[in-house]
């Protein structure tokens, strides 16, 4: 019995030696460090569903984003189509607000190039519209300006 028990722990001994000798070695191009790998794999193993959990929710704010993303494209895209219309109608714009809604064609395009997902060429002849009226009032200067009132009703 006391030689089983010795052979038991000199077993243990060996692996235990073992253990801490993989844990000295250092392979200088792999770089292997076995308490590391150790220590993380018990992290993950007590941490796994806590792991999970953080995995699932970083989907989720991903799923987010991008709608967050999309609902933004689409109100620009709303607003060329609005500014469009609203040159169609003969409205003149200020040169500041064409510029305005020039940076959201920019953003609108750069966005239809980076997601071939996303449902675009909706937006494409106002786009044209619009650049071209911007160039045309650049030309002739003809933007729309403040032009304050003469009172000559006696005040």
């Amino acid at each position: 019995m006391a030689l089983k028990q010795f052979t038991d722990l000199a077993e243990v001994g060996f692996f235990g030696m073992v253990v801490i000798l993989l844990g000295m070695i250092k392979i200088p191009t792999l770089e292997i460090n076995i308490w590391s790998f150790l220590a993380r794999t018990l992290g993950r193993v007590i941490n796994g569903e806590v792991l999970e959990k953080v995995d699932a929710l970083a989907q989720e704010v991903m799923k987010q984003q991008k709608t967050i993303e999309e609902e933004a494209i689409t109100n620009a895209r709303q607003r060329i189509l609005r500014f469009d219309d609203e040159i169609l109608f003969d409205q003149k714009h200020s040169k500041e607000h064409f510029e305005e809604i020039l940076k959201d064609i920019n953003m609108y395009e750069h966005y239809c190039k980076t997601h071939e997902d996303y449902e675009n060429n909706r937006a494409v002849i106002a786009i044209d519209t619009i650049k071209k009226v911007y160039r045309k009032c650049l030309e002739e200067r003809d933007f729309l300006m403040y032009e304050p009132k003469n009172r000559t009703d006696g005040e």
